[in-house]
């Protein structure tokens, strides 16, 4: 199976480009694809910058140029719902444009996306499952030797949690308590917003290719509690990047169907 792997920040990915084997670089559209072999797959690794064009364009490429059939979109979000802490992970059920309106047009609904008759693009159900097992086999089993404890500590990171459920993503940085209040009305089920996941989630179902999105908390989406961001990132949030996605692999043995489905 071929697996496109994409992280926003480059951070996010430098651990797996490390145990890639077997490199063979190409550049297209101002971005570099890795492709190589992870954990046993066959693997395209690229970082697709921020925002949702980018990440659209780049997961594009991914299927049209290198043929992947499974994508995993991973890095850091901010924490919309209560009792997500710094160093949790969530993985989308389910992703929607929370910035897309065109309902001013007849017959269109906010966040549906026009043409598609689409709001909400879910994630097929056994990937789900891998994708929460292969994290909480991470936290439970690899965190501890995998990150030193004092580091864990100065971010106030215990035992994260994992969580499933409806990541949101827009083209703004999020840093307002009243933004974030707008968005906990409009979408109560929110778990978490960043600036890339749905965009990637609809190029998906365009073409009918699976996709997973995690994201590790690195913040609250207010920003009410100020963290060395960097750090984190490099430190901690890419740690958890390469050991899900090492669990994760090592799941994946057989074809999976090329679906992503949505709701009715």
């Amino acid at each position: 199976m071929k697996i496109g792997i994409v992280g926003a920040m480059p951070e996010e990915i430098a651990l797996l480009q490390k145990n890639l084997h077997g490199v063979r670089s190409e550049t297209r559209g101002m971005r570099e694809y890795l492709q190589g072999e992870l954990y046993g797959q066959d693997v395209t690794l690229v970082f697709s910058r921020w925002g949702k064009v980018a990440a659209a364009s780049t997961v594009t490429t991914l299927i049209e140029v290198y043929g992947v059939e499974l994508v995993v979109f991973t890095g850091v979000a901010g924490a919309i719902s209560t009792g997500l802490e710094l160093g949790d992970v969530v993985i989308a059920s389910g992703l929607i444009q929370y910035d897309l309106d065109a309902s001013a047009l007849p017959g269109l609904e906010r966040f549906e996306v026009p043409l598609l008759n689409v709001s909400e693009f879910t994630v097929e159900p056994r990937l789900l499952a891998l994708a929460k097992q292969s994290a909480e086999r991470y936290v439970s089993t690899d965190l501890a030797t995998d990150v030193p404890g004092e580091l864990l500590a100065e971010f106030g990171i215990q035992r994260p949690k994992v969580r499933t459920g409806l990541i949101i993503s827009g083209d703004r940085f999020i840093a307002g308590n009243e933004i974030v209040k707008g968005l906990m009305e409009a979408l109560p089920n929110a778990q978490c917003v960043e600036m890339e996941g749905a965009a990637v989630a609809q190029v998906c179902f365009e073409h009918k290719v699976p996709v997973i999105v995690m994201r590790t908390i690195s913040d609250r989406a207010d920003h009410s509690a100020a963290i060395d961001f960097p750090k984190f990132v490099q430190r901690i949030a890419s740690k958890f990047t390469s050991g899900v996605l090492k669990q994760l692999i090592a799941q994946i043995e057989r074809p999976i169907s090329r679906q992503l489905t949505a709701p009715l």
